[in-house]
């Protein structure tokens, strides 16, 4: 059975909430779910349509295979780079989102 993916973050946090409006320039709401998981969210997560969820940057890798126009994203790149692009881009947006409880409450993505 086939199941529409399903993309989980924190909508009130502003770094996820950025995140998922660049995204949804390639991925649709009609070919994935996109849901708030409130500030309970530790981490971008990714549902696929087989039903397996990842976290982080593995989330990353298995969108860029479902979805392989969000490596557009990274055009300056070889394309054998482009997912490792990605990544790093999620890896550096770690550190923002560290400083981001200490400007906003509640807010703990990334941890």
């Amino acid at each position: 059975m086939t199941l529409k993916p399903k993309i989980y973050y924190d909508a009130s946090c502003p770094i996820c909430s950025s995140y998922v409006r660049v995204i949804q320039k390639k991925i649709t709401p009609d070919m994935v779910d996109y849901i708030d998981a409130g500030s309970d969210a530790k981490d971008f997560k990714y549902t696929d349509s087989n039903g397996s969820t990842y976290t982080g940057t593995m989330a990353i890798e298995r969108m860029s295979k479902d979805f392989p126009a969000i490596l557009d994203f990274m055009w300056v790149l070889p394309p054998s780079l482009r997912t490792k692009g990605l990544k790093a881009v999620y890896k550096a947006s770690s550190v923002v989102r560290r400083t981001l409880p200490k400007v906003k409450k509640g807010c703990n993505c990334g941890h």
